[in-house]
């Protein structure tokens, strides 16, 4: 009896412990869309995101790298939403892991912890 209540308590305790994660292998909705920054050192530079894929160009020269994302954690911190994004790009074999910070103000605007420039979601010119 002993036993299979200690077993109960422990798979209890995975359980409640997998529940308090708040990852997933989908980008919010909230941030799909090309982004790009007026910061004249990224010029060309853009960042397309999906539920699914991060694809980084880098130069209108250059092919983008397209990255297979792998995990998204997620933390509301007020009205801003803070990400961990770890994504695979196959065609090189390399893994990568970006932090961002997302604001829906002004129509949304995302910050990465190593830049202090402000990346914007780029309008649909298209129509």
């Amino acid at each position: 009896m002993t036993t299979l209540r200690t077993t109960v308590i422990i798979l209890m305790a995975l359980v409640c412990a997998g529940c308090n994660r708040n990852d997933s292998r989908m980008l919010p909705r909230q941030l799909e869309g090309t982004w790009t920054t007026d910061d004249p050192r990224y010029q060309d530079r853009f960042m397309d995101l999906s539920q699914a894929f991060v694809i980084i160009g880098t130069s209108r020269y250059d092919a983008p790298s397209v990255q297979l994302i792998d995990k998204v954690e997620v933390e509301a911190r007020g009205s801003d939403t803070v990400l961990t994004v770890y994504s695979t790009d196959h065609s090189q074999s390399a893994h990568y892991q970006m932090a961002i910070q997302f604001s829906p103000a002004n129509g949304g605007e995302i910050r990465f912890k190593n830049q202090t420039q402000v990346w914007r979601r780029r309008e649909d010119t298209t129509n």
